[in-house]
């Protein structure tokens, strides 16, 4: 499994590094840094070297400005990142992710995975102008997107059929190999749950190949943190 640092935990990564420790081969990890920090680039450093992170998730909660993501400041860390040949997780509106796309194409060598789906909607009609900034990332060999359960955008009763069509755009921008199953623990203990969520995309999203459930559920995973 892949624990993300708590939001409530801030940048204080203790206790995931803890479970690392005394989980040996159970978790990989994500975590927090104050991108923004003078020693940001080591913290991600000692994250990843001496605590076994396999990366750190950034959070976009507010209007960004672009030319903050083009500061220098901000390219320490990604550059960092691509020494280290660890990954972002994107979390955040896909109103903002227009602001990240500049800097996610100039390093090429940071794999960066979109939380829960980029955080599009999925009742958009045409042209899907938020969709549309998660699909149009597809052209980036490094991004991928993280599939989790979206039943509180839906109208419908599980298994929420109405949000299978952004499922089907994102399959068919990104392809399987670029696509991973999440959970949204635990915050899905107060939705479907834990099994519902794992059955909407085992058997319910029926266009799913076998080949493709092998990625989805398991390989994509493997290529993007660092299990033992």
């Amino acid at each position: 499994a892949v624990i993300v640092q708590p939001i409530h935990y801030l940048c204080d990564n203790r206790y995931v590094a803890d479970c690392l420790k005394r989980f040996p081969g159970k978790f990989a990890a994500i975590g927090l840094v104050d991108r923004h920090a003078p020693d940001a680039p080591d913290q991600l450093q000692h994250l990843v070297e001496e605590d076994g992170f396999s990366g750190l998730r950034i959070h976009l909660a507010r209007p960004d400005d672009p030319a903050e993501w083009a500061a220098p400041d901000q390219d320490r860390i990604w550059e960092k990142a691509e020494e280290l040949e660890t990954c972002f997780v994107v979390f955040g509106p896909a109103a903002l992710l227009p602001a990240v796309e500049p800097i996610i194409a100039r390093f090429p060598g940071v794999k960066v995975m979109l939380d829960h789906i980029g955080g599009a909607p999925t009742d958009e009609e045409p042209p899907y102008p938020l969709l549309s900034n998660v699909l149009n990332l597809a052209k980036y060999p490094n991004v991928y997107v993280k599939l989790t359960p979206q039943g509180h955008k839906s109208k419908m009763e599980f298994p929420h059929e109405d949000t299978f069509p952004t499922f089907r755009r994102l399959y068919d921008a990104f392809g399987p190999q670029r696509l991973m199953w999440g959970t949204n623990f635990p915050g899905v203990l107060k939705g479907v749950g834990y099994l519902p969520a794992l059955e909407l995309f085992r058997t319910h999203v029926d266009f799913f190949t076998d080949e493709d459930k092998e990625w989805l559920f398991s390989r994509t995973a493997l290529t993007m943190w660092a299990f033992e």
